[in-house]
């Protein structure tokens, strides 16, 4: 019987090794790059290692890189992996427009990537690494699927979603790209959309028209598996392009930044940067839960919810870059939060500020909500406020301005309680445009409070500067922040108020 048992366990043995050297089958229209059983079609190169290098010395290197390819990468179980060392694996092909299909899987302190057309890259990072202030550009605890060599700032440069797997589990990357327009799909979820990759290796030109794909090794084991590609006509291409184009913007994709405060202050979903930021001195740290702002699990409108037990200096933040993305030209956005107190009974004396928008200097501009100070029960407003000398040009205090000449909506009983949520939307259109008429609207659980018109909102505000910051002198709880690129419509407005998950529920919806 044991003999039986051993015999039988070898067979099996066998036959799952053979089944996982078979060679792998690529979905219709795809075609394979790694055969799974050798580096064919494959060789080595780390174009970083012979960029500054010509001539005679540039062909040795390559030669040298070539030769190293397989001291480094091997194939086994029908898996292409890598010891953390070595040239990168090239392909023999250079590719122009593509769907790119595979899968990796990498350990704790790797760092690697995937190079489109010879060029870095989109990110595959070890996302437990946290934010260092010293080095503001790199954020690994975002996640994977950046194009983090894009400029700093920049679309796309992180991913708008976390999507990483754990270790020890293979995670799947579909990537798109057409011309330097590049989409990201990771494990499923969208994670760039559409952002255009910049050419790393000379900034003033256009991302080369074809290269080779290359898989980057760096500082761990890497493993990938399932590697197809399919090459994508002049009609699709101009067929996708169309379509990303379009100014048909759905609901959901007007959404730059979703923060749903469920387990840290970092956005789930975001255009631009994710991380949340308290700014210290000149700098921006990252924010995290203490004793004067904490994420209280199971509380929130959906889930978690920031809480601010009482009034501090210490206000989470979200850079505008890709998110609110201020311009001189032409801006317009909307902004939507849950809210949960008694102001009257829980907000201590002063203005306070659940939402603000600030920029580089308040007297060039200054979008907030606010509860009064001295008035009982304490009025809520939205306020626009634009260069100081436009709305403000006697130079006095916001308090000793009448009601009516400030550009702002007042509501003098709104439905606020620490016994329910409270939904509050505002929008701003077409600040600094000379041409079309500028303003903003002011929407409490879906219905319209009034709007601000009959101002030239022109703002001067240096874009890089631009935050949107949560809390000042607030108490009570906060959740489920949402930003949009545009003037969302009152049935929009509604819609996102009667959401039954919160604006999580848009992600799905989101162009494939």
């Amino acid at each position: 019987m044991r003999i039986l048992q051993l015999t039988a366990c070898v067979a099996l043995c066998l036959t799952s090794s053979l089944l996982a050297a078979a060679e792998p089958t690529p979905p219709e229209g795809f075609r394979l790059l790694f055969n799974g059983k050798d580096l064919s079609g494959w060789h080595g190169l780390n174009p970083h290692a012979a960029a500054r290098l010509t001539g005679d010395e540039r062909e040795a290197n390559l030669e040298k890189q070539r030769a190293e390819f397989a001291e480094h990468w091997r194939v086994e179980d029908g898996e292409l992996v890598n010891d953390g060392h070595g040239p990168y694996a090239n392909t023999d092909e250079e590719f122009g427009n593509i769907e790119l299909l595979l899968e990796y899987k990498t350990v704790a302190g790797a760092d690697s990537g995937i190079y489109l057309r010879g060029t870095p890259q989109v990110q595959i990072w070890d996302w437990h690494q946290s934010y260092d202030p010293a080095r503001p550009t790199r954020k690994p605890h975002l996640g994977s699927g950046g194009l983090f060599n894009n400029s700093a700032n920049s679309a796309g440069r992180h991913p708008m979603q976390f999507a990483d797997r754990p270790f020890g589990e293979w995670n799947t990357f579909r990537i798109r790209q057409i011309g330097a327009r590049t989409w990201v799909w990771l494990n499923d979820k969208l994670v760039v959309d559409g952002a255009e990759m910049h050419n790393y290796w000379d900034r003033k030109k256009p991302l080369p028209a074809k290269g080779p794909i290359m898989l980057q090794t760096h500082g761990g084991e890497i493993r990938w598996r399932n590697i197809f590609v399919r090459e994508i006509g002049d009609e699709e291409a101009e067929t996708i392009l169309a379509a990303a184009e379009s100014d048909e913007k759905s609901l959901a994709d007007a959404l730059t930044l979703h923060a749903p405060f469920d387990d840290s202050f970092d956005a789930a979903f975001s255009r631009g940067d994710r991380t949340a930021y308290v700014r210290q001195g000149k700098e921006l740290h990252r924010a995290e839960a203490n004793a004067d702002v904490t994420i209280d699990a199971d509380a929130g409108r959906y889930g978690g919810a920031m809480h601010f037990p009482h009034k501090s200096g210490y206000r989470p933040a979200f850079r505008g870059a890709g998110v609110l993305d201020y311009n001189d030209e032409n801006w317009s956005a909307t902004v939507s939060v849950w809210l949960r107190l008694t102001p009257d009974e829980d907000l201590e004396p002063g203005y306070c500020d659940p939402v603000q928008i600030i920029g580089n200097d308040s007297k060039k501009g200054f979008v907030f909500l606010e509860w009064s100070k001295d008035e009982t029960p304490r009025y809520f407003r939205y306020a626009i406020r634009p260069l100081s000398e436009i709305w403000n040009p006697n130079n006095v205090s916001w308090a000793e301005i009448p009601f009516e000449k400030r550009p702002m909506v007042q509501v003098e009983r709104a439905p606020f309680s620490r016994e329910k949520w409270t939904h509050v939307v505002f929008t701003l259109e077409n600040v600094n445009d000379e041409d079309a008429a500028s303003g903003g609207r002011l929407y409490i659980n879906g219905v319209p409070q009034g709007s601000i018109d009959g101002w030239d909102l022109t703002f001067e505000w240096d874009p890089e500067s631009v935050l949107l910051v949560l809390g000042a002198a607030y108490v009570g709880r906060i959740d489920d922040l949402a930003v949009f690129d545009r003037v969302l419509t009152e049935a929009e407005v509604k819609q996102i108020y009667g959401l039954q998950h919160g604006v999580s529920e848009l992600y799905g919806t989101r162009r494939k």
